[in-house]
């Protein structure tokens, strides 16, 4: 029982780690998105742009730029093209494009959006944030630049700040699921895990294909004590996408902790079957096995455990 709940811990730092990773990769999503109002996705952990991503990039490119061979003060293809360049991460080259943006049109409040960003992911937190209170400036009701406030509140680890601009976020357009994403990871910190679940089913309910939502629910519903509802948001995960190691692993540590063993060693071996580098597996069957009295097959797993995590393997 302990090892789940150590292994919970230990997730759900994966999961704080994942997200500082991706601050300022966050797509704005809305029940109302506008045609020049689009982001670079949330990378998942493993997740690599496909080369049909970079192709359509690429041919956006060359579009937005015959396009201004044309009209040179084209402002709305300035902004196309810091979202590209963005997208492939040439950032000096977006943030070039959005300056050029705001330039030619000032009251496009996007491109400043795209700066802050821009600036964000480049490490210029305090100029990022000159940019976003710009924005607010110039127009008090676009939720986006609150977003991208908070995003770089968080870089400073003024968390109290971030959550105060994702709320402010949210107010303004209850769609932005990013919003809703990272204001549940400011909570899970403070281990106000009923408040982290509200804005993170809520966010499911507004875009189902973000998996990593359902992986961060799962975890605070466990912290909660709800095992039943971690398995079940886990196995709806596994329904968009059953390649996911992580989700087997974990639907297996859930279904131990309530002495479903056989349930149990079914998602240890999915998981394997999916990922067979995910050792620690190795380690959980030889305790369940153990624990069932089959000596042989724990002492099988104890052995592909020592053999697949020595440094030499």
């Amino acid at each position: 029982m302990a090892y789940f709940r150590l292994y919970t811990c230990f997730l759900f730092s994966i999961v704080l780690s994942f997200l500082y990773c991706n601050l300022g990769c966050s797509k704005k999503e809305s029940d109302t998105p506008t045609a020049t109002q689009h982001a670079a996705s949330v990378k998942l952990e493993g997740d690599v742009p496909s080369t049909h991503k970079k192709t359509m990039a690429d041919e956006g490119i060359e579009r937005n730029k015959k396009l201004l061979e044309s009209n040179p003060n084209d402002a709305v293809a300035h902004y196309n093209l810091g979202l590209l360049y963005d997208e492939k991460g040439m950032l000096d080259e977006s943030l070039a494009a959005y300056k050029k943006a705001s330039e030619l049109n000032p009251a496009m409040i996007e491109s400043l959006v795209g700066q802050g960003n821009i600036l964000n992911k480049k490490g210029k937190s305090d100029e990022a944030i000159a940019i976003f209170k710009k924005a607010i400036d110039s127009n008090s009701h676009y939720a986006e630049a609150y977003e991208g406030l908070g995003l770089v509140y968080i870089h400073k680890k003024q968390e109290d700040d971030a959550t105060k601009s994702f709320i402010k976020a949210i107010d303004l357009n209850p769609g932005l699921v990013n919003s809703r994403y990272n204001l549940g990871i400011l909570y899970a910190k403070k281990s106000q895990f009923n408040e982290a679940v509200a804005e993170w089913t809520k966010a499911i309910e507004i875009n189902p294909q973000k998996t990593e939502v359902h992986y961060n629910l799962g975890i605070a519903y466990t912290k909660l004590g709800k095992i039943d509802d971690a398995i079940a948001v886990w196995q709806k995960a596994l329904t968009l996408r059953p390649d996911m190691a992580d989700f087997h692993y974990a639907i297996g540590l859930a279904y131990k902790e309530k002495g479903d063993f056989d349930n149990a060693e079914a998602s240890f071996k999915k998981a394997l079957e999916v990922d067979p580098d995910l050792v620690d597996v190795h380690k959980v069957l030889e305790e369940l096995y153990r624990s069932k009295g089959m000596l042989g097959d724990a002492d099988r797993e104890a052995e592909l455990y020592k053999s697949r995590s020595s440094p030499h393997h």
